[in-house]
This record gives structure tokens, sequence and C-alpha cells, in this order.
């Protein structure tokens, strides 16, 4: 085995590898190549690119993906469509009977690791396995934009109210470029929050992923005020809605181009673009309060979490605490159900919320000095690792605006 190999930079029990290779030569490589790295959780396949298509779980995709392309008659569009459906945690090596270089670039274009050419051993397979994971890692490390995914136990907890608010608050105290994304686009509040008429570009740039760009994007948002543009839309009822997973992540791409956060309001329908959501996000928030249903699924979700190996564990947040309509069994018994203590929790406070609704405005915004904003600007400065920093929005800010 080689000094490649020996350097692996995941391991083997977390990496899921699915490999779809037409031939028994190739085939017995590549088991070679995965018992060497000590990959458990790997599946080796006969086939190609249809095969491929139909191993693949997009609920939890997996980490690396081997394509023979010997039989393929589009390689490369077959390959695209493989990306697409896996989204950008994926990462792509194909192999061929045909040393191309033309293919070669179209592939490498596409965001393909490598192209090998039959014959190939064990020792070879090693050394590109471990390069495509260490590049990828390597990727990860380098991104810059911070991607907060938000997501309720429950119906009604505020989930909403917590990204817009969370959102604001990184934007005009916090001085970071911020922006907004509803993925529930049938029944999303999250312009509404804020009194301003959804855009119409959301619909076709998931429909469209190839086409995404940050200025067809920037055209299809709306901005409440100077500094906290949306991305939302409100689809027609009698119009069903079914993306690929994959359409999500050319969608985030663009945006990272232009933004320091993306806070994305996600669909209690966990369809595979939420799943890719969570499984991407540096941060899972999950909304609840304190209701006996609502620690059901808060558990469930923190499992959820776990299997799609997001990048951290989930914050648990627990939202309009004190409210006697909210059906409360009790923080103590709350926390004993969950297994441990909630990371926030914030006060309910029918002025401020009215405050809020009645102004269009963001909470912290309508009632920056009420115990609820307290606690969610303490959620902000946590998300982005600045809990000793005061938040550039005191008394003097406020008579500037």
């Amino acid at each position: 085995m080689g000094e490649a190999a020996k350097a692996e930079p995941v391991a083997g029990a977390r990496l899921r590898f699915v490999a779809c290779v037409a031939d028994d030569v190739t085939r017995e490589a590549v088991n070679r190549a995965v018992a060497q790295l000590g990959w458990s959780n790997a599946k080796v396949r006969a086939g190609g690119i249809d095969v491929a298509r139909r191993s693949i779980d997009i609920s939890v995709p997996p980490n690396l993906v081997l394509v023979d392309l010997s039989d393929a008659s589009e390689p490369v569009e077959g390959m695209h469509e493989l990306a697409q459906l896996c989204g950008p945690q994926t990462r792509f090596l194909a192999i061929g009977s045909i040393n191309d270089v033309s293919l070669y670039r179209q592939l490498v274009g596409l965001g393909v690791a490598d192209y090998l050419v039959k014959p190939v051993s064990s020792e070879l397979l090693c050394e590109a396995f471990v390069s495509a994971m260490r590049s990828q890692a390597s990727s990860i490390e380098a991104r810059t934009t911070r991607l907060f995914a938000f997501i309720g136990a429950r119906g009604g907890v505020g989930t909403t109210t917590m990204a817009v608010s969370t959102a604001w608050l990184l934007a005009h105290e916090f001085r970071m470029r911020t922006a907004l994304l509803d993925l529930d686009l049938h029944f999303g509040n999250l312009a509404l929050s804020l009194d301003l008429e959804p855009g119409r570009g959301l619909r076709e740039a998931l429909e469209n992923p190839e086409r995404t760009d940050s200025m067809l994007l920037a055209s299809a948002m709306v901005t409440q005020g100077e500094k906290l543009p949306i991305l939302a839309t409100e689809e027609p009822l009698e119009e069903q809605l079914a993306f690929d997973g994959g359409a999500i992540a050319p969608l985030l791409s663009a945006l990272s181009q232009d933004y320091d956060c993306l806070i994305v309001d996600l669909p209690r329908t966990l369809d595979a673009m939420a799943r890719q959501v969570i499984a991407l996000a540096d941060a899972t928030i999950v909304v609840t309060d304190l209701s006996l249903s609502a620690l059901r699924d808060t558990v469930r979700l923190a499992d959820l979490t776990k299997a799609l190996e997001s990048r951290t564990k989930p914050l648990l947040v627990a939202n309009q605490v004190g409210a006697d309509h909210r059906g409360e069994i009790g923080r103590t018994e709350f926390e004993r159900g969950i297994g441990g203590a909630l990371d926030h929790a914030v006060p309910f406070d029918a002025k401020a919320v009215m405050a809020a609704a009645h102004s269009g405005k963001a909470l912290p915004e309508a009632a920056g000095g009420s115990k609820a904003a307290i606690e969610l600007r303490k959620l902000a400065a946590r998300l982005v690792g600045r809990e000793e920093e005061k938040p550039r929005g005191g008394l003097l800010a406020r008579f500037k605006k």
C-alpha cells in the first residue's frame, strides 16, 4: 500500500463509498483497494452509470463514487446527472477503457476528481481514492460562507420568526452579509413575516440548477431594508413540486459568492433538498416548544442530523417558553426527555411578538430590549463564534438609522 493510502483523511467506518464497475478484473481490484483502506461501508456493484443511478440513496448520499464509463454513450451528461443527484458533498472518480484527453478535461470541468484508464491496480486505486477524499476535505475547510439551517420540531413553534430574527441580527448588529432562503415553496412565511411580496425566481433556479448563478438569484430576491435579501416564493397549491436533492447545491454555491452567512428556513416535510441542507449546514437549529409532542420530534430530528452526518451537533432551542397555551411539560422534564440541556430558551414575550407582527419587522428590530430579543442575540453570537463581542447595534446606532 502506498503512502497516500496510509494518510487516509476519512474514517472508514463513516465513509460511504459506491463503485459501479463493468468488468470482473477491475471490480476485484476495487475490492482489494477497499479492503486495504479498511472501508467497511462500501458497495461494489457490476455496471456503469445506470447502475450507479439506481444504487445511490439521495437521502444519504455517498461520500465517494467510482463510475465505469466504458459502455456509456453520453459519459459527460451521465456524470453531470449523477453529480446533480448527489450534491456537493459527494466526490466522483471515473474509470474507462479509452485514453481520451478531451473526455478527461470535460470530466474534470464537471468536478470529477480524476479519470483512470484501465487496467488499474489496487495500489493506484487506493491512491486515487484517498487523493479524492483529501481534496474534498480541503475544499470544505476553505469554505468561508456559513450555512445555518432552521427547522421546527412541530408547526407553530416560531421557526420562521427565529430564522428572521437571527438573520436580522447578523446583518445589522454583527455587520455580516446575510441572506435568507425559504425552502417551503407552498407555505413559507419568511417574506410574509416581513411584509414583503416574495419573488419569482426560486422555483426556476431549482428546476434548472445548471443555469443558476448569482445574477439570476439577485434578481429573484426581495430585500428588507438595505441589508437583508430574501429568496422565497409562493407557488400555487394545485401544482405538485418535486426537485432532485442535488438541485440545492448550485443555488447555495451561487449565494456563497456574495454572502458571509446563509440562513435557510426548512420545511418539515424533510424532502431531499432539506436533507442535503442539513448534511451541509455548519449548524442545524431545531426549534421547539416544551410540549410532549415537540419533545418526541426534537429527539427524532437530532437523530436525523446524526444519520446525515451533519457537520456539527444540532442546537436545540426552545421558543415561547412560559406560554400557557403551548401545553408545556416543564423544562426539567423536557431536558430529561431529550437526554441533555437545551442550548437556548427564548421566553414567551407577547408584546414583542405583537410589535414585530404589526410592524412587519424582525423581533429584535421591533423590540430590541425585550427578553426574547436578548436571548436571540445570544444565539446569533454563538452561531458565528462571537459570544464575547458586543454587537454593533447600541444606542448611537439606533439614532443613526
